[in-house]
């Protein structure tokens, strides 16, 4: 019966990463969320502290003038870092959904059963994009609840917007995981690959925001595309979510494509 619904399968094979990884970002999203009543009455002399640190600082946690804000506090304290924490789910899952089950042995198996190998690919890969929303959606009612819970319910909407952006980045992460999984069939080397580039494009973007000679490549960076204050003090840029997917559809192409051409490992 599984092998007539695949994304179905696959889904209840992430059921497990789905409530752990939605849990446990929404209860680290309550720590921060109800630290914040603590610190309120002490944010204007942290901004004032955190004045004097290295400005290369603000490139990885963004603008410390905002910290007196609520919005400003979720952003520093836990959005400007979450998608690359994310990326850890998205690159075990991307990688294991075509060369974990060749590394199991059970990928010839599949098939050997009359299933297409781009509906094998399109399906998993369906299942990872459910599977991100879904961890977001659960995290977002955490941050929402609990925002609701200490008396800061006029910025619920942004909070859900911006818990919601970062599904954009944590698919082009996952088809990134995808794609290099396929070309270099080795799980192990494909998640070394993978995390070398999600995290070297995390680092690039954030010094490229303060040290000069890097500025001109931040262009060609994944996090250069994910910017969590626009979302709480402006608005979501549709443009860079436009690049995301595409960026997505890129890298899912080129793995349905390879691995249409090649042999499978018995």
């Amino acid at each position: 019966m599984w092998l007539r619904n695949l994304l179905t399968k696959t889904l209840r094979d992430l059921r497990g990463q789905i409530l752990g990884w939605g849990i446990g970002a929404g209860l680290l999203g309550w720590m921060i969320v109800f630290l914040y009543p603590s610190f309120k009455d002490q944010t204007a002399a942290l901004t004032e502290m955190l004045k004097g640190y290295p400005a290369t600082l603000t490139g990885f946690f963004g603008d410390f003038t905002k910290l007196s804000t609520y919005p400003g506090w979720l952003n520093i304290e836990l959005f400007s870092y979450g998608p690359p924490i994310l990326a850890i789910f998205a690159v075990v899952v991307g990688t294991g959904l075509i060369a974990g089950e060749e590394e199991k042995g059970t990928l010839d198996l599949l098939l050997s059963h009359p299933i297409r190998r781009w509906r094998v690919v399109t399906d998993k890969f369906a299942a990872f994009a459910v599977a991100t929303v879904l961890i977001m959606v659960l995290t977002a009612l955490f941050f929402v609840s609990g925002s609701a819970m200490i008396g800061e319910t006029s910025q619920l909407g942004r909070i859900t917007l911006a818990t919601l952006n970062i599904v954009p980045i944590t698919l082009a992460s996952g088809a990134l995981a995808l794609m290099v999984s396929v070309l270099f069939r080795s799980r192990r080397l494909a998640n070394m690959v993978a995390l070398v580039v999600i995290i070297g494009s995390y680092f690039l973007e954030s010094l490229g925001k303060t040290v000069d000679v890097l500025d001109p490549y931040r262009p060609i960076a994944l996090y250069h595309y994910y910017d969590s204050s626009a979302v709480f003090f402006e608005s979501i840029r549709w443009g860079d979510v436009g690049i995301m997917l595409g960026l997505t559809a890129l890298f899912f192409a080129i793995s349905l494509l390879a691995f249409q051409r090649r042999d499978i490992a018995v």
